[in-house]
């Protein structure tokens, strides 16, 4: 009998795990269409990130994409997600959540790249020739950030000491961009759906800067 209330208990448990989680992403869901609705913007409840042709995509399984919003700021094309992907396996599975937004044209013309924070790891991989690409002249940007790409010559020449500046404002977001077009977002963060109007003004902020 003991076994069976354990078991009972254990399945309970779990049940109200999943109906929470369900509930809040019910709420999200709701909150994250009046966002759409007071930026103008379409919604969808998901949609496949794979055909943004972003490093971002590309990392882990099960990835998908929610609450999905569509529309245009400050002349440029936009689609704002709710994106998660699974990495590991069995125990040390982890599913990873964040909000990305996504300027299909915006990287026009702009090397392929990706810049995003520096952490204790990266400095580790570098010592073993991981790519980072520093500037001598700005020890703060290269010591904040991580930037990556083929054409480190055209990369350097975009990322100038004004552009440089810029992106000090926003250490805690990653910038990729690949084929023209270009992703913003801060790993493993989903801003509240009533700070979309922000997220999405700071994720232009940073765009226009870089494009220069």
């Amino acid at each position: 009998m003991g076994s069976f209330v354990i078991i009972g208990g254990a399945l309970a448990l779990i049940g109200g795990v999943a109906w929470l989680g369900w509930m809040q992403e019910k709420k999200r869901k709701e909150a994250m269409q009046a966002a759409a609705l007071a930026l103008g913007f379409s919604y969808s409840d998901e949609e496949s990130g794979e055909c943004h042709g972003l490093p971002v995509f590309e990392r882990g399984r099960a990835r998908r994409a929610r609450n999905v919003l569509t529309g245009e700021t400050a002349g440029n094309a936009v689609t704002l997600m709710d994106y998660q992907y699974t990495t590991g396996s069995g125990k040390n599975s982890q599913t990873h959540r964040q909000t990305i937004a996504v300027f299909p044209q915006a990287g026009t013309g702009l090397p392929d790249f990706e810049l995003g924070p520096e952490n204790f790891l990266h400095r580790l991989g570098q010592v073993f020739g991981y790519q980072d690409i520093d500037f001598e002249e700005d020890p703060e940007f290269s010591k904040a950030f991580l930037l990556r790409g083929s054409d480190e010559k055209a990369i350097r020449r975009t990322f100038t000491a004004s552009v440089r500046a810029a992106c000090g404002n926003f250490t805690e977001w990653n910038v990729q961009c690949r084929g023209g077009r270009i992703a913003a977002f801060r790993s493993r963060a989903r801003p509240e759906a009533s700070e979309i109007p922000s997220f999405l003004a700071n994720a232009l902020r940073i765009v226009t800067a870089i494009k220069g």
